[in-house]
């Protein structure tokens, strides 16, 4: 359990403070992907019950359904009947009080998931990474999130270089540098089971120019790629639609300074 879960599991969601309760975190980031499967959770279902936070609610629900994904292709009636096999075996930590409200709730978050995945089956997993531009689209929305701290971020692709998954937060740095372990990045790749990858991160100046730094980590992943035979297609470096770069981006490959 990390220490942000830590501290609301051994808190009064009430006494938390707005920085760490999941929708003013949410309001105040605007980056959906620093938030836990708890933390999105709780903002759906708004409210627990007496003796149980929203928090807590979330977590025994997920709980109860072993992943997050097995919980969003239930239906209404399939949720019901777990959480009453779940109160079954767990009556001092029961779920109460999901209803009829908040179970359509859910169902209508869980339905434009499973619709959104089929664009992404159709478009998204369409786009060829080897393109910068066309890679670049997969984390345009990074960019127009306009994130105040820098992210590292892993995208898996497949023997056809397309996308296999959305891109993969790494580690999460400071206003003008993040540090990122080709390890971490590779873990990813493994775990995807992926042909080859392409990486991104972000200057939240907005200037996308390659720093020394940015160049050594690039250096420094295309030697592990080629440990582990998974290529490194591309490191691209996420700036603002305004830059002087004109695009939002700079793709390290097209820079010509280093052998992919």
């Amino acid at each position: 359990m990390d220490s942000h879960k830590a501290h609301l599991a051994s808190s009064k969601f009430k006494d938390l403070p707005e920085e760490l309760r999941p929708r003013e975190r949410l309001m105040r980031t605007g980056n959906p992907q620093e938030l836990s499967n708890e933390d999105l959770l709780a903002i759906i279902l708004k409210t627990g019950f007496p003796g149980c936070d929203v928090w807590e609610l979330s977590h025994r629900l997920l709980t109860a359904f072993h992943s997050l994904h097995e919980l969003v292709r239930s239906d209404a009636r399939t949720i019901e009947a777990r959480i009453a096999e779940y109160n079954n075996k767990r009556p001092d930590r029961p779920i109460l009080r999901v209803g009829s409200v908040k179970l359509l709730e859910l169902q209508a978050a869980f339905e434009l998931t499973r619709r959104a995945n089929l664009i992404l089956d159709s478009e998204f997993r369409s786009k060829n990474l080897k393109s910068s531009s066309a890679a670049f689209s997969v984390f345009s929305g990074i960019v127009a999130a306009a994130p105040e701290q820098e992210h590292f971020y892993v995208l898996p692709a497949d023997s056809d270089f397309h996308p296999l998954c959305n891109p993969i937060a790494i580690t999460k740095g400071t206003a003008s540098r993040t540090i990122v372990h080709p390890r971490d990045v590779f873990r990813e790749a493994i775990r995807w089971n992926a042909h080859s990858i392409i990486v991104a991160h972000n200057h939240p100046c907005g200037d996308p120019t390659p720093s020394e730094e940015d160049i050594q980590i690039t250096k420094d992943l295309i030697e592990v790629a080629k440990l582990h035979s998974i290529p490194l297609l591309d490191h691209l470096v996420l700036g603002a639609p305004e830059s002087a770069d004109g695009k939002g981006y700079i793709s390290i490959r097209n820079l010509a300074v280093l052998k992919f």
